[in-house]
This record gives structure tokens, C-alpha cells and sequence, in this order.
């Protein structure tokens, strides 16, 4: 009877433990994601207010964070272009991406 009493208490509490476990997992996810996103959103401002030099494509290091960016011509709105920033893991999968449509400055220029 002792054994049983026992291996429920062993049960419980390493039940108690997983649940603490997967609950801190999550929190550090969260925040993982939360400064991935604020990252690719400084950055791309970043790039838009310093400009691209010609450069479709490009890749950065911040944080321990690798992020890339793609630069698009939007058909139909020569003004604009399409920016996409994306977070790439240490495998090379992309983990996350932010998409901006962004004022095509040297549009503004050619016709000034």
C-alpha cells in the first residue's frame, strides 16, 4: 500500500514539474517571437530611411537574430515598392516574416 501512495506522489509532483516546464518553454518562446518582431520592424525602417544603394537583397546579424530582406518593384504602383524582411533560424528556415510597402524614392527622383 506504502508503494502505491508513493509512485501517486512521484506521479503528482513530476506532473506539477511538467506543467512548470512547458509554461516557461512558452514564455521564452513568446518573447523570442516578440523581439524577432521588433527586430525586423527596426530594421526594415532602418533600411528605408537610409536607403537600399541598388540592392534588391540583403542580410543582417542583430541580436543573434539573422534576418534578410527582399526588395520588390509592386506592378501597377511604380510609387511603392515591396519590402520583405524574414528571420531565418540557424537551419536556414525562415521563423518569421514582415512584409511593408514602402515609397519608391528613386521613383520620386527620376521624375523631379
Amino acid at each position: 500500500m506504502e508503494t502505491l501512495v508513493s509512485m501517486v506522489i512521484i506521479l503528482i509532483v513530476f506532473g506539477i514539474g511538467m506543467l512548470i516546464f512547458v509554461n516557461l518553454t512558452k514564455a521564452s518562446r513568446s518573447e523570442t517571437r516578440k523581439s524577432t518582431t521588433e527586430q525586423m520592424m527596426l530594421w526594415s525602417r532602418q533600411l528605408e530611411t537610409t536607403g537600399f544603394d541598388g540592392n534588391t537583397m540583403g542580410e543582417s546579424l542583430k541580436d543573434s537574430i539573422k534576418l534578410s530582406y527582399q526588395l520588390k518593384e509592386t506592378e501597377g504602383y511604380p510609387d511603392r515598392l515591396r519590402l520583405a524582411v524574414y528571420a531565418i533560424s540557424e537551419e536556414g528556415k525562415v521563423t518569421d516574416s514582415l512584409v511593408r510597402y514602402i515609397e519608391n524614392k528613386a521613383e520620386e527622383r527620376d521624375q523631379q
